[in-house]
């Protein structure tokens, strides 16, 4: 895969094609950050809600790597400011992707990020406990949140808190929206942090749906996630 590289510009965050990690300060503007994207264009992220960091390149990389030629539908389940999703655009022009957040001010910002990078992903303002897609969908990603409520402190931040914690969808939310919408061969990513990983494989299978690999991602030696592979049962 070519590798891109981002040159550093003072008041913008760059990320690097492999990595998508910082290389720059944050700075605020209209409570907004830029980010500098690998093939040149530049996207904005809220400055109070989750900062993009490895997992959005890891789930980026691993799609390209694993689907080089096909036409393929693709949902993502929370594309918030759109990167997943308008990335996947840019590389894979031949997706037809839609991107569902239930927060609407994320869905005008993926909406505004898609128009400056000049791709076409569909984004749409919806709950993903009652989303159902008009035609199954071959591919379906997410980062959803990785922490129940009750783990560890909530951020006051409202839209951090959503990104972080279960509290507009669990996991068996996700899974269950997995369920509905993937079409009888279709394969769905999700990443989650490695202590879950039994609790995933046990909520899986109450929905029907199986293990078909684990991608494991080392952030650090302390934070290791992994990125689950699923199919119908």
């Amino acid at each position: 895969m070519k590798q891109h590289a981002a040159a550093e510009d003072s008041g913008t965050l760059h990320i690097s094609f492999l990595g998508l990690i910082p290389t720059a300060k944050k700075t605020t503007m209209e409570n907004k950050i830029p980010v500098k994207l690998p093939f040149g264009k530049t996207i904005f992220q809220t400055s109070s809600g989750q900062s993009i960091t490895s997992d959005t390149a890891f789930m980026v990389e691993t799609m390209l790597h694993h689907f080089k030629t096909e036409r393929l539908s693709v949902l993502e389940l929370g594309s918030g400011n759109g990167i997943i999703s308008i990335m996947l655009s840019y590389y894979r022009p031949t997706w037809k992707i839609t991107g569902i957040d239930i927060q609407p001010h994320l869905v005008k910002l993926a909406k505004d990020n898609s128009r400056l990078a000049e791709v076409d992903p569909l984004f749409l303002c919806s709950d993903l406990k009652s989303f159902s897609a008009k035609k199954k969908i071959d591919l379906i990603i997410s980062n959803p949140p990785y922490f129940p409520k009750i783990d560890g402190r909530i951020s006051p931040v409202r839209e951090r808190a959503i990104s972080r914690h279960e509290i507009k969808c669990t996991m068996n939310d996700v899974l269950n929206a997995v369920k509905r919408n993937l079409n009888s061969e279709g394969k769905a990513y999700l990443l989650y942090p490695m202590s879950r990983i039994n609790e995933l494989w046990v909520s899986a299978k109450r929905v029907d749906l199986k293990f078909k690999e684990k991608i494991i991602f080392f952030e650090t030696e302390n934070k290791k996630k992994v990125l689950v592979v699923l199919k119908h049962a």
